[in-house]
């Protein structure tokens, strides 16, 4: 890259993560700790692929999203998502397993339609 080209490009502080918001800017003894990174409604709906619209739609949704730790401005700490993360991850996990263990008796395409309401007349 040309010398004067960088000149105009600004440095980006060397702990930032997209626009992640920290509470100790200064820290020189390694990786920001989760605790103490806060993420706006933007950066919760960038992590979890949402677009605008459904995005702010979803951040309401308690079985989508973990409830933020800041309600005005709306502030989830980082720590929290992980971990929510991580059990929503192991109740996936757990249903797979349960899915696939070999006790299980076979479902038919039957089993899984709902049960008629009336019972047939016989004649």
């Amino acid at each position: 890259m040309d010398p004067r080209a960088t000149a105009r490009f600004p440095t980006r502080h060397p702990y930032a993560e997209g626009e992640l918001i920290a509470m100790d800017w200064i820290h020189d003894d390694g990786p920001l700790d989760p605790r103490h990174v806060f993420l706006d409604a933007s950066d919760v709906m960038s992590r979890y692929a949402r677009g605008k619209t459904k995005g702010y739609q979803n951040l309401k949704d308690r079985s989508l999203v973990p409830p933020p730790v800041m309600t005005h401005p709306y502030r989830w700490r980082l720590d929290q998502l992980l971990a929510w993360e991580e059990r929503r991850m192991a109740m996936a996990e757990a249903a797979l397993k349960a899915l696939l263990a070999p006790g299980r008796e076979q479902t038919t395409v039957a089993d899984l339609l709902p049960q008629p309401k009336r019972r047939r007349r016989l004649a």
